[in-house]
């Protein structure tokens, strides 16, 4: 897969709220392209997470 098309399944992922796929897809296109939009794309995931899952970070 291209990066381009690992952004668009993590963006699909995260309209699902499929979180472990959105972030696995953001990573492989970081993998890809280090300069690619994912990073800010994963950081913003991350951050909604962190927000409203809670106890998946502190059980």
């Amino acid at each position: 897969m291209t990066e381009s098309e690992y952004i668009q399944q993590g963006k699909e992922a995260y309209a699902r709220m499929d979180w472990k796929t959105c972030l696995d897809s953001y990573t492989e296109a970081i993998r890809l392209n280090p300069q690619s939009e994912a990073v800010e794309l994963k950081k913003m995931a991350m951050n909604i997470i962190e927000f409203y899952c809670k106890d998946r970070f502190n059980p």
